[in-house]
Order: C-alpha cells, then structure tokens, then sequence
C-alpha cells in the first residue's frame, strides 16, 4: 500500500499539556498526529531511533491500547484508529 499525502489513515490535532521531558520543560503545545496505514512482514527487522521510539515492536493490533502508557492516546487514537480499520475490515 503506498503511503503519501493522498494516503492518510487518520489526522488529528492534539492539545499537549507542559511536562517535563529528559530534564527540561516542554510548554503547551499542539501535536499534529498523521497516521498511515501499511501492512508489514512481522519477520522484518525494526530499526528505532534510541531517543524517540525505543520501545517500539511488533504487536497484534488489539495490544495497541493494552500497551500504551498514556490514556489519553487509548480513546482518543488508538481506539479509533481500531474501531476504523474493524470497520473496512467488515465490508
């Protein structure tokens, strides 16, 4: 499946409260979240970026939302995002 700007799964625009982030605070913010949607070989290797997605790996895609750290993102993305794909699934 290509990905480009033709291609967008999802868009949102999220508001970031300040926070603190390796020792300095980050202010309010807005957070422009763009997802694409691909299908992958789960046998591919990942590469992460150590300061920005370390944790990243493969997982069945009901896991998304057990494994997020942070509510807000649950109900707010991966959820629908889940709810979405479930849904072009049934047609």
């Amino acid at each position: 499946m290509p990905c480009g700007p033709g291609n967008i799964y999802s868009l949102e625009v999220l508001t970031v409260n300040g926070h603190e982030k390796r020792g300095a605070y980050v202010s309010s913010h807005l957070h422009l979240n763009v997802t694409y949607l691909a299908i992958a070989d789960p046998t591919e290797a990942i590469r992460t970026k150590p300061d920005e997605n370390s944790g990243v790996r493969w997982a069945p895609l009901e896991d998304a939302i057990r494994l997020s750290t942070e509510p807000w993102i649950r109900t707010r993305i991966y959820r629908k995002l889940i709810d979405k794909l479930e849904s072009v699934r049934a047609t």
